[in-house]
């Protein structure tokens, strides 16, 4: 497994999922669950996990932060990570587009938070193997802390400025100290 063969995997799950309507990623995680149960080889299952961590540890900067902020109406740090697994299954170039620039997350529409990618690999492995100890062996997180400069989410001004196309496709506007969600 590499990274190639990952966003391979990826891809895959995005085309047997197409039929769907964009916002349920359900179909996507059943596709990719059972792409990733074909694997035969164990090891590949947790070279899969590492690169997906490797990834989530990649997005956790506070630009990619403040752009999901605006299109998701706020998040918290449990929430973020959801939404980074979310654009990781809009595959590699919604991906690394968005980490160039977070401001073109508006080319690439919603995305959906997918709290489930997260345990893919470890399911199938430990469904495989009868053994959690992948779990264990993928917990090391790079990154304590987003990377970058933080931002005040308060700030509309901030907003409009680092994001202008999420903020105009977004149609935000202020409410209870925090941004509310017209459209997307």
């Amino acid at each position: 497994m590499d990274e190639v063969t990952f966003w391979y995997l990826i891809e895959q799950s995005i085309d047997a999922a197409s039929a769907g309507d964009g916002e349920d990623l359900g179909p996507q995680v059943i596709e990719l669950k059972r792409l990733l149960t074909q694997i035969e080889d164990v090891e590949e299952l947790i070279v899969f996990q590492q690169i997906l961590d490797q990834l989530m540890d990649q997005a956790y900067n506070w630009a990619l932060w403040g752009a999901a902020y605006l299109m998701m109406g706020g998040l918290n740090d449990d929430e973020f990570e959801y939404f980074r697994a979310g654009l990781i299954m809009k595959g590699k170039e919604a991906y690394e587009t968005s980490l160039r620039e977070p401001d073109e997350l508006a080319e690439f529409g919603l995305v959906v938070p997918c709290e489930e990618m997260l345990y893919l690999a470890c399911e199938v492995y430990e469904e495989r193997s009868d053994d959690g100890a992948i779990y264990d062996r993928n917990t090391e997180k790079v990154n304590f802390e987003p990377s970058g400069d933080s931002f005040d989410e308060h700030d509309v001004d901030y907003f409009k400025e680092q994001y202008p196309r999420l903020w105009d496709c977004t149609g935000k506007s202020r409410s209870g100290g925090a941004f509310a969600l017209h459209q997307y």
